[in-house]
C-alpha cells in the first residue's frame, strides 16, 4: 500500500488553476452570454415562422387565383353565349342592354344552347366576395374574399375599348382586386388579377 503525504509548502498543497472555481464576475459573464445566445435563437425562430406564414399565404393566393382564372377562361372559350350584367342582393342576375357601357359585377355563361343551363360569376355586395354558381341549386362557391372592386367584368374590342353592345366578337376582360390578411403581420397583402378571354366559336 502506498500512502502519499503532503507536507506544508509542497506543490501539491496549493490548488492548481484548472481545479479552481469560477469567480462571481466570470459566472455573470457566462450566464449573460448564454442568455444572449438563447434570445438570438428564439428571435431567429420567430422570424422564420413569420416568413413561413407570409410565404404560405402568398402561395395559397396564387394557387387559388390560378385555378379560378383557368376555370373561368376555359368556360368562356367553350361557351355558346356570354352576358355581362349585375347581380342584386337577392341573387338575381340582370344582363346589360345594348346602348349602355358593358361593365358589370356579374357574368353569365351559357355552356350550351339550353338556356336553363348556366354559370354565373359575380361579386356578392353583402360580404364583398367573388363567387361562382350554376343552375344546379346549392353549387355556390366562394373564389375570393375581401374584393375591393365591384365592377369586375367588362366587354371590350380588340383595342381594349369598352363596348356598348353585345357584339359577337367581343373580348371579356376580368379585373379582380382583393387583399388577404397576413398572419402575424399588421398590413394585409393586396392582389390584382387581370385577364382577357374570348369565345373560340364566334
Amino acid at each position: 500500500m502506498k500512502v502519499h503525504l503532503r507536507f506544508p509548502g509542497s506543490r501539491q498543497s496549493t490548488p492548481t488553476k484548472s481545479t479552481a472555481a469560477f469567480t462571481l464576475a466570470e459566472l455573470l459573464v457566462a450566464v449573460s452570454v448564454f442568455l444572449l445566445l438563447v434570445a438570438g435563437i428564439l428571435t431567429a425562430h420567430v422570424f422564420g415562422l413569420k416568413m413561413e406564414k407570409t410565404v404560405e399565404t402568398k402561395l395559397n393566393a396564387s394557387d387559388g387565383a390560378r385555378n379560378a382564372l383557368g376555370k373561368i377562361t376555359d368556360e368562356i372559350r367553350t361557351c355558346t353565349s356570354v352576358w355581362i350584367g349585375n347581380v342584386s342582393t337577392n341573387g338575381e342576375f340582370t344582363a346589360l342592354l345594348d346602348g349602355v357601357s358593358q361593365t358589370g359585377s356579374g357574368l353569365l355563361i351559357q355552356p350550351t344552347t339550353n338556356a336553363a343551363n348556366f354559370i354565373v360569376y359575380f361579386v356578392d355586395p353583402i360580404d364583398n366576395s367573388f363567387r361562382r354558381t350554376t343552375s344546379t341549386p346549392g353549387t355556390t362557391a366562394i373564389i375570393a374574399q375581401t374584393v375591393t372592386n365591384t365592377m369586375v367584368f367588362r366587354a371590350q374590342d380588340y383595342l381594349g375599348n369598352v363596348l356598348t353592345n353585345s357584339q359577337n366578337n367581343r373580348v371579356i376582360h376580368l379585373t379582380l382586386e382583393f387583399y388577404q390578411p397576413q398572419p402575424l403581420l399588421p398590413v394585409p397583402d393586396y392582389y390584382k388579377l387581370e385577364t382577357s378571354v374570348t369565345r373560340r366559336a364566334l
